[in-house]
């Protein structure tokens, strides 16, 4: 009779979350940083978050590097990456304030290429910028490769991969429930 009841409670549960899905979407944060250039040091350049929304996803990067490096007036130039479906993005906008702009080819299926130093509308520290790809999911992307110009202390350009995932704090909420509805059902038995 107790296994019927854990069974049914079990079945309830994974029935609540399959239809609220909304609830549970994904969300994936990458931290670029991990520099491709000898001698210069590897560091939190920008925040992509990809997330899915309808049957679309929808890109953020947020650029927030040390303020040390603003001497030379760094800019993104560009994010390329790999797309299995070969999806054109849309939608692009800037943060309200931002003068944020593309170059004119600045979107395709395996890149978004901004404005250069020469023009106004460059990408610079601070800023946010967001686009849609419709029609695909987290896992239509990968190999991302941040670049940005003028950020060497001679003015050169550094390409960043992404940096070691750190956990967003769901995991760990997720992780310590898990932890507890153990103890609850090792308490339990050893009551018996």
């Amino acid at each position: 009779m107790k296994l019927s009841k854990t069974a049914i409670a079990a079945c309830a549960f994974a029935a609540a979350i399959a239809s609220a899905p909304a609830a549970f979407a994904a969300t994936e944060t990458i931290v670029l940083g991990t520099s491709l250039e000898a001698g210069f040091a590897s560091q939190d350049m920008a925040h992509l978050t990809i997330t899915e929304s309808g049957g679309n996803t929808v890109w953020t990067l947020a650029a927030n590097w040390d303020n040390a490096l603003n001497a030379t007036n760094p800019f993104i130039f560009g994010l390329q990456f790999s797309d299995k479906k070969s999806a054109a993005p849309v939608n692009f906008s800037a943060a309200v304030g931002s003068t944020i702009a593309l170059a004119s080819n600045g979107l395709s299926a395996t890149q978004i290429k901004f404005r250069t130093a020469n023009n106004s509308g460059r990408f610079t520290d601070g800023e946010t910028a967001t686009w849609t790809f419709n029609n695909t999911a987290l896992s239509d992307f990968g190999s991302f490769q941040l670049h940005v110009n003028a950020v060497t202390a001679s003015g050169g350009s550094v390409k960043f991969t992404p940096m070691i995932p750190v956990p967003e704090p769901e995991t760990y909420g997720m992780l310590l429930a898990g932890l507890g509805l153990l103890g609850l059902v090792a308490r339990r038995r050893a009551a018996k």
